[in-house]
C-alpha cells in the first residue's frame, strides 16, 4: 500500500496508513553503511580494546570467569559474541569448567532452560554453566559498602569470587540511566533487591518528581548513573564488551575493553546514531515500543512513550503501540488511583516501589499530551492510567484525526524503546 508504514507488535507487523493530508515523517535509528559482517565488527573490537589490555592478556593467570549477560527482555547479541569471549578466555589458559554465565536480569522474570538456549544457543549452553540471578535471595549476594548516595551495594558472591569479570551488553539511550551498557550487567545485573531499589530511587527529585538529570542521553549529573557507576567500582569488572544494534537486531557496532573507557566510547557511538532531533514539534505521534522484547510488559513497553514524549506539542496526541502480553503490575492501578499530582509525588517519595517513578513520568506525559495505547491490557485498566484504549491501529488513527488538525504533522517511531528522539533546543532568546 503506497503510502503506508509497518509497526512492530508483538511477535507482529501492523500496516498503518496515514489520512490525506497528514504530513508524515517517519523517525529510526541511524544506520552506518555496513562493510563488516558480525564477526569482523566484533573480532575489531576485542583486538584493539580502549583503555585496557586484551582480554587474553588480561585472563592469563585468572583461575575462574564470570561474564555476565543481560537477560531474555534484552536484545545484545549475545550468540554472537559470548562465543568469542570463551574462545579469548580459552586461548589464556581458562577452562569452559571453570567459566560461568550470569543472567543479569536484576528484578526481571527467572529463565527456562529454553530460554537461555535462545540466548546463547545449543552449543555454549552446553559448554559452560549458566547462572540466574535471585536479587530478593539476601544469601546470594554480600555487602560490599554503600555509596556516596547512600546506596547499600549488595552483588552476587559467586560473580564477587570469579577471579576474572566480564561486563557485557547493548547501549542504548535509557530514560532515567540516561544509556544502558557499561555497569549497567553489574548494577542493578547482578545486584541485591535493596540496592536496585535504592539506585532505581534517585530517579526523584525529593518531593518535585523526577530528577532532571535523569533523562535519556544524559549521564551528566545523573545521579541514576553516578551511583551505579561508584557502586560498580567497589567489584570492579576487568573487562567490557558492550554492542550497538540496528533494528534488525544485527550487530552495527561493538566496544570493548575497560568498563567505564569503553562505555563512553560506545555511548559517543550511540549518541550519533540513535539520538535522533527534530527542528519543530509535531501534532501527534505514532510509537511502537518495538515489538517483542520490548512490549513483553507494560513496565518494559513504557519506554517507548518516555523516549519521545517531548517532540510531541503540548495538547497533542500520542497513539502508542505495545502489546503487553505480559500484563501489567498491579501497582500501576494503585498509584493511578492517586488524584493529585502532588499528593502522588509525596506518596511515591514516602513509600517508593520501582513502578513509583514510572507513574510518576506517566502522569507527566499524559498532562501534557492525549495518550491513547494499542495492547491487550484491559480497557479499564488502561483508562485508570488516563489513556485512552483503542483496538486497533485503524482506530487509534480514527482518534489522532479527531485531536488533531486536519493537516496534521505527525511523527511514526516504529523502534521507540530503543532510540530517543527530541526536538532541537532552540539558541537562547530565538523566536
Amino acid at each position: 500500500m503506497p503510502g503506508s508504514y509497518w509497526l512492530p507488535y508483538g511477535t507482529k507487523r501492523i500496516q498503518f496508513a496515514p489520512a490525506p493530508g497528514w504530513r508524515v515523517l517517519r523517525v529510526e535509528p541511524r544506520v552506518p553503511v555496513r562493510r563488516d559482517s558480525t564477526t569482523e565488527i566484533l573480532d575489531a573490537a576485542l583486538a584493539a580494546p580502549i583503555g585496557s589490555p586484551p582480554l587474553r592478556v588480561i585472563a592469563r593467570g585468572r583461575r575462574s570467569a564470570a561474564i555476565l549477560i543481560p537477560g531474555k527482555a534484552r536484545c545484545v547479541g549475545t550468540r554472537d559474541y559470548v562465543p568469542r569471549l570463551l574462545g579469548e578466555l580459552n586461548a589464556a589458559g581458562i577452562a569452559d569448567d571453570v567459566i560461568e554465565v550470569f543472567l543479569a536480569d536484576g528484578t526481571h522474570q527467572q529463565h527456562l532452560e529454553r530460554d537461555i538456549v535462545e540466548l546463547l544457543g545449543p552449543d555454549v549452553s552446553r559448554r559452560v554453566r549458566c547462572v540466574g540471578h535471585l536479587c530478593d535471595d539476601r544469601d546470594s549476594v554480600a555487602q560490599l559498602g554503600t555509596t556516596s548516595f547512600g546506596t547499600p551495594v549488595f552483588v552476587n558472591r559467586r560473580v564477587c569470587a570469579a577471579e576474572l569479570k566480564i561486563v557485557t551488553g547493548r547501549i542504548v539511550p535509557h530514560y532515567f540511566a540516561g544509556f544502558t551498557g557499561g555497569r549497567k550487567t553489574l548494577i542493578p545485573g547482578v545486584a541485591g533487591f535493596e540496592t536496585i531499589v535504592a539506585n532505581h530511587r534517585l530517579t526523584l527529585d525529593g518531593t518535585r518528581g523526577i530528577h532532571p538529570a535523569a533523562r535519556p542521553c544524559n549521564l551528566d549529573g545523573n545521579p541514576v548513573h553516578l551511583d551505579m557507576l561508584e557502586a560498580a567500582r567497589m567489584a570492579p569488572p576487568d573487562f567490557c564488551l558492550n554492542t550497538l544494534l540496528d533494528a534488525e537486531h544485527r550487530i552495527m557496532g561493538a566496544v570493548a575493553g575497560d568498563f567505564e573507557a569503553a562505555h563512553a566510547e560506545g555511548v559517543r557511538l550511540a549518541q550519533s546514531l540513535l539520538h535522533v532531533t527534530l527542528d519543530e514539534p509535531v501534532d501527534a505521534a505514532i510509537v511502537s515500543a518495538g515489538g517483542l522484547p520490548y512490549d513483553c510488559n507494560f513496565m518494559q513497553a513504557l519506554k517507548a512513550p518516555f523516549n519521545t514524549q517531548t517532540i510531541v506539542r503540548r495538547g497533542g496526541a500520542l497513539l502508542w503501540l505495545a502489546e503487553c502480553r505480559g500484563g501489567m503490575q498491579s501497582q500501576f492501578l494503585e498509584w493511578a488511583g492517586i488524584d493529585s499530582d502532588s499528593e502522588l509525588r509525596r506518596a511515591v517519595s514516602a513509600h517508593y516501589a520501582l513502578t513509583g517513578h514510572n507513574s510518576i513520568m506517566l502522569r507527566e506525559l499524559i498532562r501534557r499530551v492525549d495518550v491513547a495505547l494499542y495492547s491487550e491490557l484491559p480497557s479499564a485498566a488502561v483508562q485508570s492510567l488516563g489513556m485512552h484504549p483503542v483496538g486497533s491501529v485503524a482506530e487509534g488513527a480514527q482518534w489522532l484525526a479527531e485531536h488533531c488538525p486536519k493537516a496534521m504533522t505527525c511523527a511514526v517511531v516504529p523502534h521507540a524503546s530503543s532510540m530517543h528522539v527530541s526536538v532541537t533546543a532552540r539558541p537562547s532568546g530565538g523566536r
